[in-house]
C-alpha cells in the first residue's frame, strides 16, 4: 500500500475536517455581509445558480445545507492533500504552515480566480473578495492541518 494512504488517520481528518468547516462557514457568512449588494444587484441574478437563487431573495435552507455538506467534503479533501504532501514540506511548523496554504491558495488563483474572471461576468470586487476570503480559510485550515495532523 502507497505509504502515505496508511498514514490516514480518520479521526484526525473528520475533526480537522469539522474544525476547518466551521471556521469557513464563520468566513463566509463575514464575506457576506460585504458582498450582499452583489447578490440583490437584478443584472446578476442570471449569475447565481437556482439553488442558491431560486428566486429573488435570500437563499433558500436547501442551499445552506448543500453548501455545509460541500465545504465538509472540500476540508476533508484539503486534509487528504495535506497527508499526501507532507512528507514534502519544510519541518518547522511555521514554514509548513505557509508553504501548504502558498501551494493552495496558488492552485485556488490558478484554477477558480482567473478561469472566472475570463469566462463569468462577476464583478471584479466580488472576486476579490471570494479570493481573501478563500486565503483567511486556507491559511487557517493550513495551521489546523499542521496542528491536528502533525508532521
Amino acid at each position: 500500500m502507497i505509504k502515505w494512504i496508511s498514514q490516514i488517520s480518520i479521526k484526525k481528518v473528520l475533526l480537522a475536517g469539522f474544525v476547518i468547516t466551521v471556521f469557513s462557514l464563520l468566513v463566509r457568512q463575514i464575506e457576506a455581509v460585504f458582498t450582499m449588494k452583489y447578490y440583490l444587484m437584478p443584472e446578476y441574478f442570471g449569475l447565481w445558480s437556482k439553488l442558491m437563487m431560486p428566486k429573488a431573495g435570500p437563499p433558500p435552507a436547501q442551499f445552506f445545507i448543500t453548501s455545509l455538506v460541500f465545504t465538509f467534503v472540500t476540508s476533508v479533501a484539503l486534509c487528504i492533500i495535506y497527508y499526501y504532501l507532507k512528507d514534502h514540506l519544510p519541518e518547522n511548523p511555521k514554514k509548513r504552515i505557509f508553504y501548504f496554504a502558498d501551494l493552495m491558495v496558488g492552485t485556488s488563483f490558478i484554477f477558480f480566480t482567473l478561469p472566472v474572471y475570463l469566462m463569468f461576468n462577476v464583478p471584479i470586487n466580488l472576486l476579490a473578495y471570494w479570493f481573501v476570503s478563500t486565503f483567511i480559510i486556507i491559511l487557517f485550515a493550513s495551521v489546523i492541518l499542521v496542528k491536528i495532523i502533525k508532521p
